[in-house]
């Protein structure tokens, strides 16, 4: 099985502006680690 770090960041203004924008990021690379098999370390 294959392990990755997630890097959750934001890069403009606007995204600093919210909170949301970081839990959808986190959500989304989590899903695609799942479907891949792969662990998040």
């Amino acid at each position: 099985m294959k392990s990755a770090h997630l890097y959750i960041r934001v890069s403009t203004d606007e995204q600093k502006k919210t909170i949301y924008f970081l839990i959808e990021q986190e959500a989304r690379s989590l899903h695609h680690c799942e479907i891949n098999n792969i662990k998040v370390n």
